[in-house]
């Protein structure tokens, strides 16, 4: 969010280690408890593009990992366990769209609306022809907390099964979960801090999908972080975390922030409701300062230690935490 512009016609961000400008994208896993899998079913998308936006059709393959036998999926926006879907695995199907800021998000809004009208957004044709405006308006809406219609128009999209005839006149029930990260296989990267952290506490939902077996972070490693953090010695984690990255042979391409990887192992490792974010964000840079007067800030700028800018934190501010169950 920090990269966009003010520019209602423009679609990059900017990175915030290389400045280089690129499109983000937003992933959504759409999962079918309806239903068993149909094994003449292709594993595509067949998500149609629409003359708003170009390129709103790229499709991902499907997600291998299945939820372990006996144990229900975790769901979360108000939906308890009893209500977990139990029986099949459910029917997995990835797209991804372009991410788009508020401000493009709004001119293509009141675009389709000039020329659609807005009973159109009423519609589940909506999620089927406009796929890129309706999966944005979801993110929003879900992320700042807003009541809308838009989850009883996925049902009667493309993406699920027409319901069986047992099931209630409204529907079935439509649960979102927001993410930190798309939790796919890449191979030539090491997981997250925290994926690791509940794969080594046995609490992961996806073990399975990450393969890295010459991962240097141990559970050792990690115990390591937390203990400096919970000691006020922040300068010692970064240390840490620098040092284990630069003694690999080959060291792993750091996608993530080293910022963002402590903070989000604190996150998972004691829970949202302890961990105090704008505190964290205060002793993360007095750490920061304290680090970069023997390695100097353009060094740690090229590991990807710096803080985050006084945009991203005003951004958090504004739409929130992103959630994650």
């Amino acid at each position: 969010m920090a990269g966009w512009t003010p520019d209602d016609s423009n679609l990059n961000t900017t990175c915030p280690f290389c400045t280089r400008p690129f499109v983000p994208l937003l992933s959504i896993e759409i999962q079918d408890f309806q239903q068993p899998p149909s094994s003449s079913e292709s594993p595509q998308s067949r998500a149609e593009r629409g003359p708003v936006l170009s390129d709103r059709s790229q499709c991902l393959a499907l997600d291998e990992a299945e939820p372990e036998p006996g144990i229900p999926p975790s769901l979360c926006n108000g939906c308890t366990d009893s209500s977990a879907p139990r029986g099949p695995a459910p029917r997995s199907e990835l797209v991804t769209f372009a991410y788009l800021s508020p401000l493009v998000l709004r001119k293509e809004l009141e675009s389709l609306l000039e020329n659609e009208g807005s009973d159109f957004l009423a519609q589940p044709e909506l999620v089927d022809s406009h796929p890129i405006i309706y999966w944005n308006l979801v993110w929003y809406f879900q992320r700042l907390g807003l009541p809308s219609n838009l989850l009883q128009l996925v049902p009667a999209s493309q993406h699920l099964r027409p319901a069986p005839q047992a099931q209630a006149p409204e529907g079935p029930p439509v649960c979102v979960r927001l993410l930190w990260d798309v939790l796919t296989p890449d191979p030539d990267s090491c997981p997250p801090l925290y994926v690791l952290w509940r794969v080594h506490r046995n609490s992961a939902a996806r073990p399975q999908s990450w393969r890295c077996p010459s991962s240097p972070f141990s559970l050792a490693f990690l115990e390591a972080v937390l203990s400096h953090v919970g000691l006020g010695e922040m300068h010692k984690a970064i240390a840490l975390f620098l040092q284990t990255l630069a003694a690999e042979p080959s060291p792993l391409p750091l996608q993530r922030s080293v910022y963002r990887e402590i903070l989000f192992l604190m996150l998972a490792a004691l829970g949202r409701d302890h961990v105090d974010i704008a505190a964290f964000d205060k002793k993360y840079k007095a750490a920061y300062a304290k680090v970069a007067g023997s390695l100097g800030k353009e060094e740690l700028s090229r590991r990807r230690a710096q803080p985050p800018s006084s945009k991203a934190i005003d951004c958090r501010r504004s739409f929130g935490a992103t959630l994650e169950c």
